[in-house]
């Protein structure tokens, strides 16, 4: 029985294009020969509860090409220890990030009222948007839970860029994704070792426009609710 190829994804807070990556990387290595776990560590804090998950995760028997799991570094309850035991098992580590704090705060807050507007319409939270699916309309946004979620993005981000084990670690961010998903995911199988024999067909869309202006009508009243808060060295990220 060969031995499959393995990661750990680890990502900020969220609205990093993980699901997205996730979903070409099973695409493309075939939704059999793969275990791609989705953060399953937000349901439990203990810190031994989770190391052997871990443990018992990458050391199980399989046939399967490719396992590996997508966790948030807010739900990781001993990064140290975690980054020991990851370099103890030799698990490649995957980050990935997204520079633009102000439309990571923006698209969460998106991303919420489309889940919202899901189970009313479907009877299930849907955070990421389909193809084929409509996206959310433009819609306003509450300026204390921007500057919170703004907060938290550059917050959690710190703690992504001192998760360094001693391991093959490859850096990815959003925009990469926004360019080609497929690729990036093809990207990643070879990195890994795996062969790519077949395309992704990316299952999602971006829900949040750039031009910020379309998709929040008061968009002004977060500027300036930034521009006035601790964090008004951020303001230029409206328009980058």
């Amino acid at each position: 029985m060969n031995e499959p190829a393995k990661f750990w994804m680890l990502i900020p807070w969220g609205r990093v294009g993980s699901n997205l990556l996730l979903n070409n990387l099973k695409q493309i290595v075939g939704p059999d020969d793969c275990s791609l776990i989705n953060e399953n560590l937000s349901v439990t804090q203990s810190v031994k509860t989770q190391l052997s998950w871990v443990r018992e995760f990458y050391a199980q028997q399989t046939p399967l090409a490719l396992i590996g799991c997508k966790q948030n570094i807010r739900s990781v309850a001993a990064p140290r220890r975690l980054s020991s035991l990851l370099e103890n098992l030799g698990i490649a580590l995957i980050r990935l990030r997204r520079e633009n704090y102000v439309k990571v705060a923006i698209s969460q807050l998106r991303a919420e009222l489309y889940a919202k507007r899901s189970v009313a319409r479907f009877g299930v939270a849907k955070w990421g948007v389909r193809n084929g699916r409509e996206p959310l309309e433009s819609a306003p946004l509450d300026a204390r839970r921007f500057l919170k979620g703004v907060g938290l993005a550059k917050h959690t981000d710190g703690l992504l860029a001192r998760f360094t084990p001693d391991v093959p670690t490859l850096d990815l961010e959003y925009r990469q994704l926004q360019t080609g998903s497929d690729q990036v995911a093809a990207d990643v199988c070879q990195w890994l070792g795996l062969a790519v024999s077949r395309p992704a067909t990316p299952a999602f869309v971006k829900a949040t426009p750039d031009n910020l202006e379309d998709a929040v009508p008061n968009l002004r009243e977060l500027r300036e609710a930034l521009s006035r808060s601790t964090l008004r060295e951020l303001a230029h990220m409206f328009d980058d």
